[in-house]
């Protein structure tokens, strides 16, 4: 059985639709839901019970082994989050700000990590700033180059970018910006899952990521690495019970020397025991296998969608310096209608994007088949040929 049909034995009913947007929201694969449903049976026999609270501690510390060994990172190094968002928060949150410092994003961000840099403008006056990306990574890294100075506090950008599937040049980036003595922060969203990470190679002093795109793990699952020598560096904002390795009555306490000083008070386990069974699936298939489908099936999408007369791809050719997102636009189309009317016609699920009126995202994962492409692709052509209206 092909690795494509193995996932798609475990998808949930989708009720027909070509499922193209993965990189927003993923389905989630029966198994990992049995999981989830599993734990939760644990946790409602009672959570105080000795039994129960032991499993429960086990069952988080299983899930943080596992995100660590899928970034080669170590457990120590590891806040389990709920998304992306609170990992940028954690950072942005815990530098002591200086009025007149900066902060480099990209022209690409999420709102996620624009909207947390936004909020420290009025707080701290902090200036951001904003790195345009190109296909062309020595014009990008010229211009990260150039707007990095003594008083850039961080990089905060995405390793894949959810415009275009752009992958970054990550490690040129992090040696660029430890140069200047600025850490990096990598909005891991769009590349965890889908490419190799390895935050070693990387050398960078941040990663946040979901669980909720790529490994197709419940919504309300994420991670944060932080490298160890950062972890003191970095200033918890956030904390209460289980930040601790004691405290006392008249306001002493000792955080715990891990990343975990980050992680408190109630959380959801089942959920987490979801995001390590789904880091067991997809580890069980072996990541180089979902790797290389991924690349194949982007690469064949590239090649189909540059048949279509007119259309532009905006995402690289070469999937090395992409990744699992396509990015097109049809000249005189917008985004939103073109989405619309391939999702009431053809069932095929696709992403408008937001400040790009004519840009479509689609995203690609190893349980998309060809006859998804061939309903993309038509419905495309259909529109090209009929308008936005009903199909023939």
């Amino acid at each position: 059985m092909s690795l494509t049909s193995e996932v798609q034995s475990m998808l949930p009913d989708l009720d027909g639709f070509a499922y193209f947007q993965t990189s927003g929201f993923s389905p989630k694969l029966t198994p990992i839901i049995d999981e989830v449903i599993r734990s939760l049976r644990i946790q409602s026999r009672g959570p105080a019970l000795p039994f129960v609270a032991r499993k429960l501690q086990q069952q988080m510390q299983e899930t943080r082994g596992k995100v660590a060994d899928t970034i080669n990172a170590t457990p120590e190094e590891i806040v389990l989050t709920e998304n992306t968002t609170i990992g940028i928060n954690i950072v942005a949150n815990g530098i002591d700000w200086k009025p007149g410092d900066n902060v480099l994003l990209s022209t690409h961000e999420h709102p996620g990590n624009r909207l947390t840099w936004y909020n420290l403008t009025g707080r701290y006056d902090v200036e951001l700033r904003f790195a345009p990306l190109y296909n062309d990574h020595d014009r990008t890294l010229e211009e990260m180059d150039r707007l990095i100075d003594d008083r850039t506090r961080l990089v905060s950008v995405s390793h894949v970018s959810r415009r275009t599937g752009l992958r970054l040049p990550g490690r040129a980036i992090c040696d660029l910006a430890h140069a200047k003595d600025t850490p990096v922060l990598y909005d891991g969203a769009q590349s965890f899952g889908a490419i190799p990470i390895d935050v070693r190679h990387l050398d960078c002093d941040f990663y946040s990521f979901c669980g909720h795109k790529y490994t197709m793990a419940p919504q309300g699952t994420g991670g944060l690495y932080i490298r160890k020598d950062r972890i003191e560096w970095l200033k918890p904002s956030w904390i209460g019970s289980h930040s601790q390795k004691s405290f006392d009555q008249d306001g002493n306490m000792d955080l715990l020397d891990e990343a975990k000083r980050f992680e408190f008070a109630t959380r959801s386990v089942p959920d987490q025991a979801g995001f390590g069974k789904a880091l067991d699936i997809w580890a069980g298939f072996g990541w180089d296998k979902v790797f290389a489908g991924i690349a194949a099936y982007t690469d064949r999408m590239k090649s189909a969608l540059s048949e279509i007369p007119g259309l532009v791809l905006e995402t690289p050719l070469a999937y090395d310096d992409s990744s699992g997102i396509v990015t097109f636009h049809v000249p005189g189309l917008e985004s939103g209608p073109l989405a619309e009317s391939l999702q009431q016609q053809e069932k095929v699920l696709v992403s408008p994007l937001e400040f790009a009126a004519e840009s479509t995202r689609v995203s690609t994962h190893v349980f998309n088949s060809d006859e998804d492409l061939e309903r993309l692709t038509s419905g495309i052509r259909r529109i090209q040929r009929d308008g936005l209206g009903s199909a023939n």
